[in-house]
């Protein structure tokens, strides 16, 4: 039954499925925090191992509404949750995690000093199966630090007004995970997020981790930022013009267009992914080797432009080449693009949907740019006066306040056309989007071919060859 009577300040609420190795901890975390008005439910949704046996400790609690389930998954039980809820706030703990001793306090003081704000969400930690800190996650301070708003707030752990979160609708069921992203999406569209430099929970990395699964959540925000545009920017899609760059002047011969990649020339991947992009209406190669012009030539829809002397030296800029393409097309009155997807012909691995998702990821977050990139989770490093320092870790310390940091990996560049014709390559404002490491491979050498060809053969889901 659903419930409007406000009784406390936050609804905790823990969904867990065969978390019965960690759920006390969990519970004992909101029983230990020091802010004291709160109601926390649990929602057994159909475990089957110990369980159920955790939980009769807490089941003569008056402050803990325990509920047992069928099984219905992550989303269907936080909508039961928020229908259940009668705390002004309301957060969620997952079964595995726990709360630092004051993070209701701090996150609910926030909202109750910021009327303006909606949603706030804290630093965490990350623990290993034993809880264990393996290190601390920071997040860029809003508005001091981050402007773009397209790294959502964790899913757990983000405490909400409880109202605006059901004006809103609740949580998406049709997903069956990265329910914090879609819902992040929709929240920010109204309301003002905010969020406080602490580490106030403890997210645990285990074998069973939802999140561990990273090809299932790139798939799943890929379908997420599809319906979002189609439900909120349907009538403003950009015209968006694709420009193949393929050039034979290289000293690798394994970065020729027209060499030989498992029985197809290496352009043929990228002339039939930007062939089957939803998002691209034109498509132009831009190439100075006739070779390759002509076998463009064999694909109905793609334009194929030879390039001109001036324009095919290895200092040439990018963005150069693509500004004449512009120019080209607009001085026939032919076509005259919003924005400009450069995909070079040494990427194969690219797949028309990431082109698909820049666009999209464009149009949500209204930025200038939109890059491919994979992360850097490995310690890197700059040398500077004394050697070398690190960037985003420091080697063996468990005190370690990571930054993420991302590297390009050259498969899309989708950049609005007043930046082209300002003559940059990217414009003020950069999204992104994050491609797996068997999809970010870019040929530069005999090395990286062999190791693309391994990928497409043998990597489950992988292989290109028709």
């Amino acid at each position: 039954m659903e419930s409007d009577r406000t009784i406390c300040k936050v609804t905790v609420y823990i969904p867990t499925y065969n978390y019965g190795r960690y759920l006390a901890q969990a519970v004992n975390s909101v029983l230990a925090q020091t802010l004291d008005d709160w109601e926390l439910i649990v929602i057994n949704d159909g475990s089957t191992d110990n369980t159920p046996e955790v939980l009769d400790a807490y089941r003569d609690n008056p402050r803990i509404r325990i509920i047992d389930q069928a099984n219905k998954g992550l989303n269907v039980t936080n909508n039961i949750a928020l229908r259940l809820a009668r705390g002004e706030y309301i957060t969620r703990l997952d079964g595995d995690d726990y709360m630092d001793e004051n993070l209701l306090m701090i996150l609910s003081g926030a909202l109750d000093t910021k009327p303006d704000i909606g949603l706030v969400y804290p630093d965490y930690y990350h623990v290993d199966e034993d809880g264990e800190i393996i290190e601390i996650v920071r997040r860029e301070k809003i508005d001091d630090e981050a402007q773009l708003l397209d790294l959502p707030a964790h899913g757990a752990c983000t405490m909400f007004r409880k109202d605006l979160l059901r004006e809103i609708g609740g949580y998406i069921e049709d997903f069956t995970c990265q329910d914090g992203y879609e819902l992040w999406l929709r929240f920010i569209r109204k309301y003002k997020p905010f969020n406080v430099n602490l580490p106030l929970f403890y997210y645990r990395r285990h074998g069973s981790n939802l999140t561990e699964d990273t090809a299932r959540i790139l798939d799943t925000r890929r379908d997420i930022k599809a319906r979002f545009v189609e439900a909120y920017h349907k009538d403003s899609k950009p015209r968006v013009l694709g420009v193949i760059l393929a050039s034979a002047r290289s000293v690798c011969p394994e970065m020729h267009p027209m060499a030989e990649l498992n029985d197809r020339p290496l352009i043929w991947y990228t002339l039939s992914q930007a062939l089957e992009a939803e998002s691209l209406d034109r498509v132009v190669l831009s190439s100075e080797d006739d070779r390759t012009l002509e076998y463009a030539k064999q694909f109905e829809k793609i334009e194929a432009i030879k390039r001109p002397d001036e324009l095919t030296g290895v200092t040439v800029r990018t963005c150069d080449i693509v500004k004449s393409i512009i120019d080209e097309l607009q001085g026939t009155g032919d076509f005259s693009p919003d924005a400009v997807a450069i995909l070079y012909a040494n990427t194969p691995l690219r797949k028309a949907y990431h082109i698909d998702k820049a666009v999209n990821t464009m149009m949500i977050f209204d930025v200038d740019s939109v890059i491919s990139i994979q992360e850097e989770l490995a310690p890197c490093y700059q040398h500077r006066e004394f050697g070398l320092t690190p960037v985003n870790d420091v080697a063996g310390s468990l005190r370690i306040e990571r930054k993420a940091l991302y590297k390009e990996n050259g498969a899309v560049y989708l950049t609005k056309v007043e930046a082209i014709k300002s003559g940059n390559l990217l414009g003020r404002t950069v999204g992104h989007i994050t491609m797996l490491p068997e999809e970010s491979i870019k040929i530069n050498s005999g090395f990286d071919f062999w190791l693309v060809q391994r990928i497409m053969e043998q990597w489950p889901g992988q292989n290109q060859n028709p």
